[in-house]
């Protein structure tokens, strides 16, 4: 007897009854054209991979309405900037389509997504406002929780939210409310704003340590760049352990390693004031950080010039680039630390351009957990001669290494 698969008796069954189940194969055609729709924006790159596709994708997807929206907003991924714009545009869309023809969007379903830290930041801040544009007291519930979320934007908010509520009750506790919402922080302008209020206030508290800066670190140079050839060639200090050694560096100079501090409150270390003012030139600087048990970390770095970072002997980061600005954090590396002693080396270049503003040559340097908050790291320094730990990002000012001055 021959055998029938299941989709084909399924059909058969239909045509028989005269049913309007009759394209029952073809039922979930909306769906599967949504989920096509979205794999070909996804699959964009910013090399242009996949953009003649992505146009009728984009407009296949929007013409899905509503039942698109939260697929749409979970496809978004922000690792792929090129294909999360055309997914972000087409929710933009679909909202204002939605809107327009009178029908309301899912709010618990949004609600439910802004919560979910299992979706991309700008997916989430996306689902937030589009809830927000419907339903205003979302805001006063939801933004509370908020002030410890990965979401960098969603925390930023939070935090503003909270400092207006706290400024406005004036509570006989507010330096505690300060203080305790100052640890919530992690974007420079606010960590600044709350330092201020902070001491306003009767208060004190340290930047550096909140950032997690390097604030003590063995720098050695300059090695010769000429050209930029600097940047791909490893110097022996590229793979250092600690600071023993001697080495040749540009025209044959002899040169070690010698341990630095800096007062900056952000980390800054003037390579033209520790080491020279050097072009065509490379710089190390080099770290002993201890953890107290395997952590993963960030190690983010503010340079103008280019720049690599090593985390015991692997490389985490490189970007060669020069005097195109120096934003925080720009430069970012995901490691893990090791329990115990990990020696952090930093790469840092410099070429021969002649311009006045092309003069700078420094970094900042912190370690830090994946929202930019601080870490319980120490660093290993070297304290009148003996070896001393002292708290990542502590201001350590001590006679027997150079300081900068301001």
């Amino acid at each position: 007897m021959q055998r029938w698969n299941c989709p084909a008796r399924r059909w058969i069954f239909a045509v028989a009854l005269g049913s309007a189940i009759v394209l029952a194969p073809g039922v979930h055609s909306a769906e599967d054209e949504t989920t096509r729709a979205l794999t070909t924006l996804k699959a964009v790159t910013k090399e242009g991979k996949g953009n003649e596709d992505a146009g009728p994708a984009w407009k296949t997807l929007v013409s899905k309405g509503g039942s698109a929206l939260i697929p749409t907003l979970e496809a978004i991924d922000d690792a792929n900037p090129t294909s999360a714009n055309w997914l972000r545009t087409a929710v933009d869309a679909i909202a204002e389509n939605e809107t327009s023809a009178g029908r309301k969007l899912p709010a618990d379903k949004l609600e439910a997504f802004a919560k979910s830290t299992k979706f991309a930041a700008t997916a989430r801040r996306l689902a937030y406002e589009l809830l927000l544009s419907q339903d205003p007291t979302a805001k006063d519930r939801l933004l509370p929780e908020f002030l410890n979320d990965k979401s960098s934007e969603l925390r930023r908010d939070a935090v503003a939210h909270q400092l207006a509520i706290v400024e406005k009750l004036a509570k006989p506790t507010i330096k505690a409310d300060l203080e305790k919402l100052f640890t919530f922080t992690r974007d420079k302008d606010q960590v600044e704003l709350l330092a201020k209020k902070i001491e306003e206030n009767g208060g004190k508290v340290s930047i550096s340590e909140h950032f997690g800066f390097i604030t003590h670190a063995a720098l050695i140079g300059p090695f010769d760049s000429t050209a930029g050839k600097g940047f791909g060639i490893a110097y022996p200090p590229e793979s250092a352990k600690d600071t023993r050694g001697k080495f040749k560096g540009k025209e044959n100079a002899e040169l070690k390693w010698a341990a630095f501090n800096t007062t900056d409150k952000y980390g800054k270390f003037d390579l033209n004031k520790f080491l020279g003012k050097h072009k065509d030139s490379v710089a190390y600087a080099l770290a002993v950080i201890v953890a107290e048990k395997e952590t993963p970390c960030e190690i983010r770095v503010t340079s103008i010039t280019s720049v690599q970072i090593f985390l015991n002997g692997k490389k985490l980061f490189g970007r060669d680039e020069y005097h195109h600005g120096a934003p925080f954090d720009a430069h970012l590396g995901k490691g893990t630390l090791q329990k115990g002693e990990n020696v952090i080396v930093l790469k840092v270049c410099q070429n021969n351009q002649t311009e006045e503003w092309a003069q700078d040559w420094f970094f900042q340097m912190r370690v830090c957990d994946d929202t930019g908050g601080p870490l319980t790291l120490t660093q290993k320094v070297m304290v009148n001669g003996k070896e001393q730990s002292i708290k990542l990002g502590f201001i350590l000012e001590s006679p027997d290494v150079k300081e900068e001055k301001k």
